[in-house]
This record gives structure tokens, C-alpha cells and sequence, in this order.
């Protein structure tokens, strides 16, 4: 019985750390530039877009597929960024 008790315990424990490194990694962000900085991207640790920044030369239609390529590809590089992020918490707060 005493078995039973002591794995809710963990359980317990395993749902509050996991709060924990939720509210962590919500409260880290990056920010991430296009190349030529067309385009800024801030990204938290949940992968959740913060803000978008698209600079006004590049608003025209027929840079459309552009744009569409160039913000793909600027928040790919933020997802890469929090990824490394995420790994490093991981080991640094929980001992992966």
C-alpha cells in the first residue's frame, strides 16, 4: 500500500516540476533576424510567436512568395534557437 502512496508522491512531484519548466521556459525568449533583418521574429520558449516585425520595404505584392519564404525560413532559425534552449534547461533543471 505504501507503494501506491509513494508513486502518486512522484507523480505529485514529476506534475509540479513539469509546471515548472513550462512556466520557465514561457518566460525565455529569442529574437531572430531575417539577413538582411527584413523580417524579426520574437519567439518564447513554447515556441509560441511574440511578435512579428516586417519591414515596410518588403510589403509590396509582388514580393509575396518572398516574404512567405523569408518568414518560414526566419522562424525555422528561431525554432532551432529555443531547441537549444530547451536542451540546455533540460539539463540544467531537470539532470538530462
Amino acid at each position: 500500500m505504501g507503494n501506491i502512496f509513494d508513486s502518486l508522491k512522484q507523480i505529485g512531484q514529476l506534475k509540479q516540476q513539469a509546471a515548472q519548466f513550462e512556466r520557465l521556459l514561457r518566460s525565455k525568449t529569442v529574437e531572430v533576424s531575417s539577413p538582411k533583418g527584413e523580417i524579426k521574429l520574437v519567439v518564447n520558449g513554447k515556441m509560441e510567436l511574440i511578435s512579428v516585425d516586417i519591414s515596410p520595404d518588403i510589403l509590396k505584392p509582388e514580393n509575396k512568395g518572398y516574404l512567405e519564404k523569408l518568414f518560414r525560413n526566419t522562424f525555422a532559425s528561431a525554432q532551432k534557437e529555443i531547441e537549444k534552449i530547451i536542451s540546455s534547461e533540460m539539463k540544467s533543471t531537470l539532470g538530462f
